[in-house]
This record gives structure tokens, sequence and C-alpha cells, in this order.
């Protein structure tokens, strides 16, 4: 009877340590926060992540080639077991391969002990878990810097770093900076060898115009990814302010007056106007009632001429005449008599 009771009594009490054994053992603490990733090729990456724990047996890597919590099929192992390193380093590294090329993948990562895994981490960006593979021979992307100096109103010279030797070339995408619109796709050669330096020239911009500029290297493969516009003087621009055209001479003839027509003349000062604007006023109100615009003429000097039309009977006008361009507009002209920029209507 006291033979039974002994065993009875070993039974339970390894029964309560393994039990307690368990109860001690805990899910270790999911690796923090960030996972790296580095060293991307068109088969492989590498990836980096904080060990949170002190207890767990090792790590497991899970692979996929979307965002939709599938696993790539095409990896094997997936998960990848990653034993826990006891170094001095809290990081740990893994490499992945057997990757295919061109193609986007989102790693999570979980440690794991006896008493189980814990909760995986949450990829956040690219290169926070989340990468794409580069292209079998697709160039690498320029850069990342492009610089951007002797702008004026209507062009800008550009610079930025060749990192291949395999382009055929490179494309500068040039936008609009406000509504992203793309303006002009401009080629640029490609000059042998790795780490020289590309210059460009861009030419017919408007002025006092915000723009930025993109630019990717391309062969028969693909085209990289393009660089991204950051900074004034690093792929984005600013054209200078283009100069005001002169203010068409003070006198402002006006001839073959009727009841509701008038005939004006005027002395065109600039040679950089895109056209004229003729402002009709009611002289005693002052209130705008029409602006014409008049078509320039090559030159300086010569004359301009326009006729005002459904114009009220026995009525006193003033016209107050600018030019302007792309840039800005000239002061006006002011009217200072009868037939210089003031006139009445015949009853």
């Amino acid at each position: 009877m006291s033979i039974h009771l002994t065993k009875l009594s070993s039974t339970i009490g390894l029964s309560l340590l393994l039990s307690n054994l368990l109860i001690a053992a805990t899910i270790p603490n999911t690796p923090g926060e960030y996972v790296g990733v580095s060293n991307i090729t068109e088969n492989s990456a590498r990836i980096s992540y904080l060990d949170n724990s002190t207890d767990e047996d090792g790590f497991k890597v899970y692979i996929y080639d979307n965002t939709d919590g599938v696993l790539d099929a095409s990896i094997s192992p997936n998960p990848i077991i990653v034993p826990a390193n006891d170094g001095p380093s809290p990081y740990q590294y893994t490499n992945l391969t057997g990757l295919d090329p061109e193609t986007f993948y989102e790693v999570r990562i979980t440690a794991f002990n006896e008493a189980g895994e814990s909760e995986p981490t949450d990829p956040s960006s690219e290169h926070g878990g989340r990468f794409r593979t580069t292209g079998s021979c697709i160039p690498e992307m320029p850069g990342l810097y492009v610089g951007v100096y002797d702008v004026t109103e209507s062009s800008a010279r550009i610079s930025f770093k060749d990192n291949s030797d395999n382009e055929d070339g490179f494309k500068a995408y040039l936008y609009e900076y406000n509504t992203n619109q793309l303006v002009d796709t401009i080629l640029i050669d490609a000059k042998e060898g790795v780490n020289n330096y590309q210059y460009a020239t861009l030419s017919g911009l408007d002025a006092n115009t915000l723009y930025k500029v993109e630019i990717s290297a391309y062969n028969g493969c693909g085209e990289s990814d393009t660089t991204t516009a950051s900074s004034q003087t690093n792929g984005r621009i600013k054209t200078t302010q283009g100069e005001c055209p002169a203010k068409p001479n003070e006198y402002v003839g006006v001839y073959n007056v009727t009841d509701t027509t008038a005939r004006v003349s005027f002395l065109d000062n600039a040679d950089n106007e895109d056209g004229f604007k003729v402002y009709l006023y009611d002289y005693n109100t002052n209130n705008l009632l029409d602006t014409q615009i008049v078509a320039p003429k090559a030159g300086v000097g010569r004359y301009q001429y326009t006729t005002l039309t459904n114009l009220t009977p026995n009525t006193l006008y003033k016209v107050g005449i600018s030019a302007f361009n792309s840039s800005c507009e000239s002061n006006q002209t002011q009217a200072s008599s009868q037939t210089n920029g003031r006139f009445r209507t015949n009853p």
C-alpha cells in the first residue's frame, strides 16, 4: 500500500513540476517594430530587426509576395527559422534568397519559444518590411540628389550621378509642381562607366513657376525608379520672374469718335510683350466697362490701333493701356485730356 502511495506521490510531484515550468515560460515579445531592408538585388535582400526578448528560442521570418496574407509558395522553407543570437548586438540579421526579380514582397517576423509564438511585426513602409526586388538587368536609379542651378525665367541646368554602367540613357520627367502635370520628358544620352555626373538643360519653362524634375535610367530591360524631388535645388525648381514690358507711351490718341465708337492709337515701347490690354472706364464713376486685348507687333516704337465699339451716346469715357507678358503687366497709361485717353461720344 505504501509503495503505491509513494509512486502516486512521485507522479503528482512530477506533474506539478512540469506544470510550474510551463506556467513560468512566457511567449516572447514581438521583434520591434521596424524591419529594415537593405542590399536589395534581383533575387535577394538583407533584413534586420530588433530582438525585444531574452527568452526566445528563435525567430520565424514569413515572406509574402503581396499584402493579402498568403505566403509565397515559391520560397522554401517559408517561414524561415532563425536561431536566437546571444551575441552582444540586439539586432538580428537574415538574408532572404530565392526571390523573383521585379517583385513586391512583404516580410513579417515573430519570436518563438516552447510557450508559443509572438505577434508578427507590422510592415510599415517601403524598406520597412516591404520592398521590391530589382530587375534582372534594369539599371540602377540615378542617385539620389538632382542638382538644380543657373535658373532663369525660362531655363534651368540639372546634374545627377550615374549609378549604372548598363543604361542606354536617362529620362528627365518635368512636372508642374502644384498640379503634378507632366510638362515634358527629356532624353539624355548615357556616358560610359559608373559614378559619372550627367548634365542637361531644361528650356522653354514659364517664368515665376514652380517645377519638379525626376530622373530614371533605362535600357532594353526596362526603366529604373525615378528620383524624388525633395527641396529647392534638389529636383525642385522655381523659375525667376521675367522682366515686365515697358508701359506704352503716355499719349493715347482718340479720334473718329461717333455716338457708339471711337478709334484709339498708342506707341509700343517694348519688344518683350505678349500683347496689350485696353481698359475702358466710365469717366465719372471710374467703373471698368470693358477690357480689350490687342495683339503685339514685332519691334519697338510702332503704333498700335484698336476700335472701341458698343459705346453709349453722349457719354464721357477714359482709356488706360498696359503691355503684358507671361511674367507681369506694366502700369496703365493715364488719360489726361480730351483726345489723350479721354473722350465723349457724340449725342
